[in-house]
């Protein structure tokens, strides 16, 4: 898919489809949309969920399994290097660190020297407090910057441990013909998911948003997990309902009036 760089409204930057009118993060912010959708409302959630239920089963905080991550549409790698970041953040606080398994699934790579271009570390360098709250830990550019092109530099369908608790294995497949099986070998027992389904908007690749994709994933993460996504249309939630989620409606960033959180019970 041919694409150029643009400059989204908070600064960051995104790349604009050359075929289409739609961009690969929100043009209202691209790290704004990622900070609320999937680290906010995505796994920064199921985690503080999953210390809850440490905590009432009376259980030591942080007993529990690695958090397995599919982002759906591993694009740019933005959502990618925020979670790093965030749980990085965390184990350089000392709090209790979550171990992820991040696993980004992308069918059209981006070029590794064209996402270099890309301003995340930058920008994020300056916004990174927002990540979970810590004013006191933070990254220099340069630390961020090494992350980010690690990850594009990481080979495809291997696992890279990036840092400390954190395990990237990015997949070249199409999530079209994903079965729930590819994402029940990822898991460890019992692992709860956190799902970024960040593709292009059904307007512009509506077969990525059928039934049967919802199905498959649904059968294929355990229950605990939850998905999230910036589309809030009518018939994604008719078919995300009826795949068998609990659906939770949220208020979206800006330029978006909501979003849906997903959950399998």
């Amino acid at each position: 898919m041919e694409h150029h760089i643009i400059e989204s409204a908070d600064g960051s930057s995104s790349l604009m489809l050359n075929n289409f009118s739609e961009s690969y993060h929100s043009s209202n912010g691209a790290f704004t949309e990622a900070l609320h959708i999937y680290i906010r409302e995505g796994v920064c959630y199921l985690f503080n969920k999953l210390q809850c239920s440490c905590i009432n089963n009376s259980k030591r905080t942080g007993q529990f399994p690695p958090i397995v991550i599919f982002d759906i549409g591993l694009g740019s790698a933005l959502n990618c290097l925020a979670v790093l970041l965030w749980q990085q953040t965390l184990a350089r606080s000392k709090e209790c660190l979550p171990q992820i398994h991040y696993i980004g699934i992308e069918k059209y790579p981006i070029p590794a020297e064209e996402a270099k271009l890309l301003n995340f570390p930058e920008h994020i360098a300056e916004r990174q407090a927002e990540l979970n709250g810590n004013t006191e830990c933070r990254f220099c550019r340069e630390e961020i910057r090494d992350w980010y092109e690690s990850i594009h530099d990481a080979r495809w369908e291997e696992n890279f441990e990036m840092a400390p608790g954190f395990t990237l294995t990015k997949r070249r497949a199409d999530i079209a013909k994903c079965c729930a099986d590819d994402f029940k070998s990822c898991l460890y027992p019992d692992s709860p998911s956190a799902v970024f389904y960040d593709t292009f908007s059904p307007s512009t690749q509506p077969d990525l948003w059928e039934k049967s994709i919802f199905e498959e994933i649904f059968k294929g993460i355990a229950p605990g997990s939850v998905l999230t996504t910036y589309c809030s249309k009518g018939v994604v939630k008719q078919r995300l309902r009826e795949s068998g989620f609990h659906l939770e409606r949220l208020t979206g960033p800006p330029g978006k009036r909501h979003i849906l959180r997903a959950c399998k019970l």
